[in-house]
């Protein structure tokens, strides 16, 4: 950057660098490797539905192929990575994954979907830049084996489980 703001400029005038820093380049006549609004190559369009606790993101790319999958808990996310990342987001209730299109339900009418939709955007933009399939095989944890996953909470409760009631 600095060296972009240096070319040129001729020295002989004495002019302080303070000054010449004062004269800002636009962003847009910064090189893309600096300023790149499309980075992640990806346009999100949203849609209202009847339901206005719920929102249809549509990422312009299949989510899943020809059928439909609801996600009304976290602990019902066990077998998508996307779901998942979604339900770490403070407010998401359920989510609806339809062949091209992501149904958020929020938890109530008091959040504002302005707040929440920037996180919603980068958590499905990062998912499928990621190449993961939006689905996978795994199946739900009944153990109480420790996880890598596990908080320090959920590993003395699993301690507890173990001992004292199993």
């Amino acid at each position: 950057f600095c060296q972009m703001l240096l070319k040129g400029h001729n020295w002989s005038t004495r002019q302080s660098f303070h000054q010449l820093v004062q004269k800002k380049p636009s962003l847009l006549s910064l090189p893309s490797a600096v300023w790149n609004p499309t980075a992640r190559g990806m346009f999100i369009q949203t849609q209202d539905t009847p339901n206005p606790n719920s929102l249809k993101f549509i990422p312009g790319r299949e989510v899943l192929e020809s059928r439909t999958m609801e996600f009304s808990t976290p602990a019902a996310a066990f077998c998508s990575p996307l779901a998942r990342q979604l339900f770490r987001i403070e407010g998401v209730k359920s989510v609806f994954f339809g062949p091209d299109f992501i149904t958020i339900t929020k938890e109530s009418e008091d959040l504002d979907w302005n707040l929440l939709k920037p996180d919603i955007y980068a958590a499905i933009m990062d998912f499928f830049a990621s190449g993961l399939p939006v689905v996978t095989d795994e199946a739900p944890r009944t153990d109480t084996a420790a996880s890598e996953e596990d908080d320090e909470v959920v590993l003395m409760i699993k301690e507890l489980l173990d001992t004292r009631i199993r």
